[in-house]
């Protein structure tokens, strides 16, 4: 039911954004649409956890992870094709019609009543966030992603002006790093059904080499892509693992979690980019961004992660 009132919101936000009259109205229904994202991402993920076999839950988590990266890569360049095309209200409009068709979906394919988690009180569920696994969860989805945003967010100007593509080329390399996330949230889905532990550390190691290597090969046209490749791989397949590291740590049935561990991505996004803009302005090199990126992963998201995941799994043996 949540679901299915929060795509009801976010329709409703749209079809206000086609048709406001003053840009503080348009703004007002974008917030309004925003204010739905990360609790209807958190809701989807605990549908598909609920719905998939328990031994398959991580790989439920990648489907719906994929599908949100998916829609972030073909969503921004399909609505400039329609708002240039028709206008930019056209696109809103396309969105609102996407929402229903999603509603409609959800009314008639998800089962009405689905197995429920441990939390059924508002206080429970904020209980929940105050458990030192989901803090370390959410911390470790902060550090990881704005460790690698920090060069995400100046890459345009690093392969144009370093690596010498033109804008053209540049834009098909962000699409070649969105198939990179793609391909890595179904490998991340997989790996993490296996073990948890050693998907997220051998991803965070994959990441951080990765970066690194960019931040010394940047003016080369052939080893460029392979690494912006690798990089959107390693950090799609970072999802799956940490949501579910956090669904794991809140008893396996907590929308709150999720939606602050979505929160968090989110949270990671701002502060990476803010921390590059800050390095930039204070002269450091668009490269030097890779390798400061990676110390980040490394020293922060890496250890903090293995020795949060080790505690947990010292206290289940001796639970046990």
């Amino acid at each position: 039911m949540l679901a299915l009132i929060l795509l009801l919101v976010f329709a409703v936000a749209n079809i206000l954004g086609a048709l406001a009259p003053s840009f503080s109205m348009l703004m007002s229904a974008r917030a309004l649409g925003a204010l739905t994202h990360s609790t209807f991402a958190a809701v989807c993920i605990l549908i598909a956890v609920r719905l998939s076999p328990p031994d398959r839950r991580a790989s439920a988590i990648a489907w719906v992870a994929g599908g949100l990266g998916l829609a972030t890569v073909l969503g921004g360049p399909i609505g400039t094709a329609i708002g240039e095309e028709w206008g930019w209200r056209a696109t809103f409009w396309c969105v609102a019609g996407a929402a229903v068709v999603g509603f409609a979906a959800l009314s008639l394919l998800v089962p009405g009543r689905l197995g429920r988690g441990e939390s059924d009180s508002m206080r429970s569920e904020l209980g929940i966030l105050r458990r030192p696994q989901v803090l370390c969860a959410l911390a470790v989805t902060a550090v990881s992603q704005g460790g690698w945003f920090m060069l995400y967010s100046y890459i345009s100007p690093l392969l144009q002006n370093v690596t010498g593509f033109g804008a053209g080329v540049a834009t098909i390399l962000l699409f070649v790093f969105g198939f990179g996330g793609f391909v890595g949230n179904a490998l991340g889905g997989k790996l993490a059904d296996r073990t948890l532990r050693g998907t997220l550390g051998g991803m965070l190691v994959l990441l951080a080499v990765t970066l690194s290597v960019l931040s010394f090969v940047a003016g080369s046209k052939v080893v460029v892509p392979v690494a912006v490749f690798l990089i959107g791989l390693a950090s799609g397949a970072l999802v799956p693992p940490l949501q579910s590291w956090v669904l794991g740590a809140a008893g396996g049935g907590s929308a709150l979690a999720l939606a602050a561990n979505t929160s968090a991505f989110n949270l990671g996004n701002a502060l990476g980019s803010w921390s590059g803009s800050q390095f930039l302005d204070s002269g450091t090199d668009v490269t030097a961004l890779a390798w400061i990126g990676a110390i980040v992963v490394v020293v922060v998201a890496l250890l903090g992660a293995l020795a949060a995941l080790g505690r947990r799994r010292e206290r289940g043996t001796t639970s046990a």
